[in-house]
């Protein structure tokens, strides 16, 4: 089925040759990509932000798994009470007696 619309193949042609072109380093004409993908190791302040941001993002993980594993903590404890209106008693104390 023809289409009066461009060639896909010539529309990224054209936007290779644009992007070539944008990236384009001057003193390397055998590498134009070369600047553009060029890794450069990150300074000291960079490596510093990346490891504080990192240990920020673990300390929040941590606590909202904590978060989790005493709100399960919580349901457990109330499913197991003898009476949704008591409180339980703590391992090892025994309960309340009847008398």
């Amino acid at each position: 089925m023809a289409s009066n619309g461009p060639d896909p193949r010539e529309f990224l042609e054209q936007a290779q040759r644009m992007l070539r072109e944008l990236f384009r380093d001057r003193d390397t004409p055998d590498e134009p990509w070369a600047a553009a993908t060029r890794r450069r190791e990150p300074s000291a302040e960079e490596r510093r932000e990346n490891l504080t941001f990192a240990l920020a993002t673990r300390a929040v993980e941590a606590l909202e798994d904590l978060a989790l594993n005493v709100a399960a903590m919580r349901q457990r404890l109330e499913r197991t009470a003898p009476d949704a209106g008591e409180t339980p008693s703590p391992p090892g104390h025994p309960g309340p007696t009847a008398g």
